[in-house]
């Protein structure tokens, strides 16, 4: 067969120099690219599928996009080296955590891996996959910066302060009691409007100040003698009378003196680009919108639930191409066999996030809106 060129309608025609008959062949792999974007298109807004469909039918679109259930993207490995790189996870239900991690500068997704909670092996898997960047930025936990530790040593670690200060209200709530609270969340609260390194130098001399007028008082002790009716006095001969005030600032001390709290103002760091104080960018550029898409799509069987992820995922890396997942097999018109399970997906157990923050409680496995 030979190109013989295209019909009124821009199809390729075809002609057999033998027979001299010319024919044209039915566009199945652009058929189903098309299907493919349906698809992609529906599960990532916020349409249902009697409106996603143009006749309004919503069976019609379940049977015409449920082979693409069975693709599942993939992200190559980045060759290059990143300047920042931000990682958080985030979890959905039935135990399920997803840790993405992200361009700190350009906010493209660089890879994601799921697990069961966020554990040092869950952040080693996934960094050992990365080239060591200049800076991560993360929300603190200590399996993301144990991990950061062993799988880039010379990366430097930024704790976003926005987490710092939801710690802080966790210590010493909104409204602390005792005015050495009131003091150091005063403290915290200015952390965000820290811009020059001088003013970091203040903030750090302040805190040194605050410690030295309180340092008395967060040393004082409870002895269970004292205070037998206290449910530590059957486990501890005594403990610290103000552990929460002590613990934040042991904690705005320790981070202060590691460099994590103002290394966006380093100005070694800043040679290679920006860096970002909070990982905001992460919070809400992608794992905000996997939340929204499985609230929008709520009912999902799990399975499902874990591929949109996937997929919000994927279309936010720098050139998306969701068309060349489709299989060989799909693209003639044939039917493709169910993949084997991945072995480097964590096993559903764990806690998570309860189901009923994206407003349902009952699942509905044959329907997917």
């Amino acid at each position: 067969m030979k190109k013989n060129g295209r019909t009124g309608k821009g199809v390729q025609r075809w002609k057999c120099p033998a027979c001299r008959l010319s024919s044209t062949m039915p566009q199945r792999r652009r058929r189903r690219e098309r299907t493919l974007e349906e698809f992609l298109s529906w599960l990532l807004g916020p349409s249902s599928q009697r409106a996603a469909d143009s006749a309004g039918d919503a069976r019609a679109l379940r049977k015409r996009i449920a082979w693409c259930w069975r693709i599942r993207p993939r992200i190559a490995p980045p060759d290059a080296r990143r300047h920042t790189v931000m990682a958080d996870g985030t979890y959905m239900g039935h135990g399920w955590c997803l840790i993405i991690a992200i361009d700190g500068q350009t906010g493209e997704v660089l890879d994601w891996q799921w697990c069961a909670h966020e554990s040092k092996a869950a952040y080693l898997a996934l960094f050992s996959r990365l080239p060591a960047p200049d800076v991560l930025i993360t929300d603190g936990l200590r399996g993301a910066e144990a991990a950061c530790t062993q799988a880039w040593p010379g990366t430097r670690i930024q704790r976003c302060l926005v987490h710092v200060q939801r710690n802080t209200r966790t210590d010493l709530t909104s409204r602390p009691r005792l005015q050495a609270g009131r003091e150091l969340k005063r403290l915290s609260d200015r952390l965000t409007s820290v811009e020059t390194a001088g003013q970091a130098v203040r903030w750090g001399e302040a805190l040194n100040a605050w410690h030295e007028r309180w340092k008395d008082f967060i040393a004082e002790r409870t002895y269970a003698r004292d205070d037998p009716s206290n449910p530590k006095a059957s486990r501890h001969r005594w403990w610290w009378t103000h552990e929460e005030l002590r613990r934040c600032y042991r904690r705005l001390e320790r981070l202060f003196r590691e460099g994590r709290l103002f290394a966006y103002l380093e100005p070694e760091l800043l040679k290679g680009g920006p860096v970002a104080r909070t990982t905001n960018r992460l919070e809400g550029g992608v794992n905000s919108v996997v939340k929204d898409v499985l609230r929008n799509h709520r009912g999902l069987p799990e399975e499902h639930m874990r591929r949109a992820c996937e997929w919000v995922c994927y279309m936010k890396t720098a050139h998306p191409r969701p068309e060349s997942f489709i299989p060989d097999a799909l693209r003639k018109g044939e039917k493709a066999t169910t993949p084997e399970p991945d072995d480097s997906v964590a096993p559903a157990y764990g806690t998570g996030i309860d189901w009923n923050e994206f407003h349902t409680t009952t699942r509905y496995p044959n329907t997917t809106d």
